[in-house]
C-alpha cells in the first residue's frame, strides 16, 4: 500500500465549523462553498461532510455529491449591504 493510502482524507487547513454548519439529524448538511470562476461558468466547490473530497457543482441549494450524499449548499452571507 502506498503512504497516501494510509493517509486520511482529511487535509490540515480550514476547521470544520466554517466549513459546515450544525445540522439536525432529519435535515441534510449545509456545505459552505468556496467560489470557482471557470471560463464559461460559476461553480462551487463544496468540501463533502460524508466521503471528505471536494465536490463541483453548478449552483446553491440542495445538491447531490457524485459519491451519492445528499447535503445544501449555502452562502455564508444571505445578503450584502453597500456601506
Amino acid at each position: 500500500m502506498t503512504q497516501n493510502a494510509e493517509k486520511p482524507r482529511m487535509r490540515p487547513g480550514a476547521p470544520q465549523e466554517v466549513l459546515f454548519a450544525a445540522s439536525d439529524e432529519n435535515k441534510p448538511s449545509v456545505a459552505r462553498p468556496l467560489v470557482l470562476v471557470t471560463r464559461g461558468r460559476v461553480e462551487f466547490l463544496a468540501h463533502c461532510p460524508h466521503c471528505g473530497d471536494w465536490h463541483r457543482h453548478v449552483h446553491l441549494g440542495e445538491v447531490t455529491g457524485p459519491c451519492g450524499t445528499v447535503y445544501r449548499l449555502e452562502s455564508k452571507a444571505k445578503t450584502r449591504r453597500a456601506a
